[in-house]
């Protein structure tokens, strides 16, 4: 679409793109043009005058404010959004809380494949609680 309006834009390229439409296409294009052209400027100025409108009421209320001997901080303050307190987050309850400890202090939280060297104390007899970490 901006190569359009790019084109559009550039006389020669204009020239180029609508050499082969006729007298009455171009009267028609122009009179779409001209029509979008005037409900974008009415568009516009429907805009300011909103924005100019909600100026004149601002300053009515700054007034008011002022001849009321209010304090403008507070009021600031006051139209803050309060913000909501954030929740903690919760700790991750799939993790093991056990650590295991084995051989030469060698320890294992119990995540994953046992490591070889506890698997073979287990083979040999011993219960998995036998290794827990005293805290």
């Amino acid at each position: 679409m901006q190569d359009i309006i790019k084109k559009l834009s550039n006389p020669r390229q204009a020239k180029t793109v609508l050499k082969h439409a006729s007298v009455e296409q171009l009267e028609r294009v122009l009179n779409v043009i001209t029509e979008f052209k005037e409900e974008k400027e009415l568009e516009a100025q429907m805009q300011a005058e909103r924005e100019q409108q909600e100026r004149l009421e601002l300053e009515a209320l700054r007034e008011q404010i002022i001849n009321k001997g209010l304090n403008f901080d507070k009021l600031c303050d006051l139209m803050k959004p309060k913000k909501k307190p954030r929740k903690a987050s919760k700790s991750d309850t799939n993790t093991p809380s056990n650590t295991y400890v084995y051989g030469d202090n060698k320890t294992w939280n119990g995540v994953g494949e046992v490591p070889a060297e506890l698997q073979s104390l287990l083979d040999e007899g011993f219960d998995l609680s036998d290794f827990i970490a005293q805290p």
